[in-house]
């Protein structure tokens, strides 16, 4: 369905979920995770503590609710790449390329970041979504070889893509500096390092 296509109903639940997502992570930037609750998150949302299940079943869940449809994304543009590329070009490229759609949520990635780093259960639960997410780029780097399950080659590039991918991010929200490139610069220093 195009965006204009859309029914009043899935339009609807787009902005509960952005309202909930938003004022759960302005209160853990505020409050601390551990301190914040999921009524105050429904209330600061202006919906029932009800209505906050039916779009998250944790609290924890609001926080990990954006990595799915980035890593979804890389892999449709990553088998779209050329097939001159090598994987790490690919993987590279495909990254830089989905960047810039970032931009216009920052500030919530920035939130995401403060309210992990106040929790050791939030650590490691993103240790978790950080190998579920490299296990997702290993698949796809397999379908591109034509493999059927990925070997160790491909778990070995997809961690080393998604570490430059996280050493970007953090210098992305610590500088005024575009994503997609320093993305490119990670990917781009890490085969001079090896020399």
């Amino acid at each position: 369905m195009a965006r204009g296509d859309r029914s009043p109903r899935s339009e609807h639940a787009d902005k509960v979920r952005t309202a909930l997502l938003e004022a759960a992570l302005n209160l853990f930037s505020a409050n601390g995770y551990e301190q914040t609750t999921t009524d105050e998150i429904a209330d600061a949302a202006g919906v029932s503590p009800r209505t906050f299940f039916r779009y998250f079943p944790t609290k924890e869940s609001v926080l990990f609710s954006g990595e799915y449809g980035f890593i979804h994304a890389f892999s449709g543009v990553f088998l779209a790449q050329d097939d001159s590329l090598s994987d790490y070009e690919a993987m590279a490229n495909s990254f830089a390329l989905l960047a810039p759609g970032l931009k216009r949520i920052r500030k919530r990635i920035a939130q995401y970041h403060e309210a992990v780093a106040s929790s050791y259960v939030l650590q490691g639960r993103e240790r978790e979504n950080h190998q579920a997410n490299a296990d997702t780029v290993a698949r796809v780097i397999a379908a591109r070889r034509r493999l059927a399950s990925p070997d160790d080659e491909c778990h070995l590039l997809a961690a080393i893509g998604m570490l430059l991918v996280e050493r970007a991010m953090k210098r992305w929200l610590a500088s005024n500096r575009a994503l997609d490139d320093l993305i490119r610069q990670e990917f781009a220093a890490l085969p001079s390092v090896l020399k």
